[in-house]
């Protein structure tokens, strides 16, 4: 009777610990240089709150491209993360294969969800064929962060920056003459998903896919302006004599005049520089102030089959895009907020915009943002790379944008479902 009544103890303890025990999700993210602090940070504090849920980050990758590549490996495998921190720019690749949980019954089934303070442009920023397949984590745009030591000592007037690109040009033709050692200027152009050619492009009112969005629809009058852009601003600040990471480090060491990156960046930089010299950052340069200016960055999506970790994964979403995540996403990097509640409260975002003018700039772009785009169909990411080498062959002088883009469009439509 004993052995019976330890047995029936045990039993109901493993019982008990069996129910106790936290549903673990699986999340994967990339760019770990500039989310690592913010998605660390955030998953303690949930946790913290919700201690029936375990959240298990798992070893991040370098970019936006590489999560998807991990997202359809994991579906071949069977070891899909429960969630991923997916670009905008390539929701559509995951959405297409059957692999994305859609939203929208959770939250029509959650009535406290329109109380949250999440912005409505932003969350439409992760719709898919009309519905909901994520929440809005970080999104950015283009901006210009300048050496107000290097304008000055140059002959440039720091209260009127430059706001198109001739007038960044003649900036940069400037700071070349100082001799001194200083870098003139530089653009992003490498950027994950194409995302700088995109904000040239549809700053100059180009279009990436024709209106069916089967073809593209960059090899147009504007995506040539676009591209000469690229090109003049290559040959004038020597951009092909070093890459993106020695410009960023150059940058925050004193020695580059302006880079023009997404507003992501603007955290990192500034604690980088520290007291080196003044930073300023500007809009990004456009040919028309009420131009376009294309948004983008992380989204988190859903990949669990288990309906359990469904309901426990769509928490942690709605955490990561409340009022209290977001304000850590916006002060760790400079993405922008996609919860209004972050913004105004006094405690959270109110403050901090008041009180750092160069984290506004990305915020007033906000009302002419535009989607980053995607390419569709199996071969999206493989489009991403033949922009992206077009774009090198006129940056390095190899090519003239015109036969450039006659190119990159030939072989991009080359890739395009048919």
């Amino acid at each position: 009777m004993r052995r019976l009544f330890l047995g029936f103890c045990a039993a109901l303890a493993f019982s008990a610990a069996a129910r106790a025990a936290p549903t673990e999700i699986n999340v994967l993210y990339g760019l770990p240089w500039l989310f690592k602090d913010a998605q660390e940070t955030i998953a303690s504090d949930f946790m913290a709150e919700h201690p029936e849920i375990r959240i298990n980050l798992l070893a991040p990758v370098k970019s936006y491209e590489e999560v998807m590549t991990a997202v359809l490996r994991g579906a071949a495998a069977g070891t899909l993360p429960d969630v991923a921190f997916c670009g905008t720019n390539l929701m559509g690749v995951a959405v297409d294969r059957n692999l994305a949980v859609p939203l929208d019954d959770f939250i029509k089934a959650d009535s406290d969800f329109d109380k949250q303070g999440y912005i409505p442009a932003m969350l439409a920023t992760s719709v898919v064929r009309g519905r909901q397949y994520g929440m809005p984590f970080a999104l950015s745009t283009p901006i210009a962060y300048y050496n107000l030591d290097i304008v000055r000592r140059a002959g440039g007037d720091a209260d009127h920056l430059p706001t198109t690109w001739p007038e960044v040009i003649a900036l940069s033709e400037k700071i070349n003459k100082l001799g001194d050692g200083s870098r003139s200027a530089f653009i992003h152009w490498q950027t994950t998903g194409n995302y700088l050619w995109q904000a040239l492009l549809f700053t100059h009112g180009g279009k990436l896919l024709d209106d069916a969005g089967r073809r593209v629809a960059f090899n147009s009058p504007q995506g040539l302006a676009a591209l000469s852009v690229l090109h003049d601003l290559g040959a004038t600040a020597k951009m092909p004599n070093f890459s993106r990471e020695q410009a960023r480090q150059d940058f925050t060491a004193g020695q580059l005049g302006v880079q023009f990156s997404s507003s992501a960046e603007l955290t990192l930089v500034t604690r980088q520089i520290g007291g080196k010299f003044e930073l300023r950052t500007a809009p990004f340069p456009t040919p028309r102030p009420d131009a376009p200016i294309v948004s983008g960055g992380a989204t988190a999506m859903i990949f669990a089959r288990d309906k359990a970790k469904q309901q426990a994964a769509f928490a942690y979403l709605k955490f990561l895009t409340g009022a209290h995540a977001q304000a850590i996403i916006a002060r760790l990097t400079g993405y922008l907020p996609s919860n209004q509640i972050a913004i105004d409260r006094p405690g959270l975002l109110g403050d901090y915009y008041a009180a750092n003018p160069n984290a506004r700039t990305s915020l007033r772009q906000l009302p002419r943002a535009t989607a980053w785009v995607g390419f569709p169909g199996d071969n999206a990411l493989k489009i991403i790379d033949v922009v992206n080498d077009g774009v090198e062959s006129v940056v390095t002088g190899k090519a003239e944008p015109k036969a450039a883009l006659a190119r990159m469009e030939a072989d991009a439509n080359a890739l395009m479902p048919k």
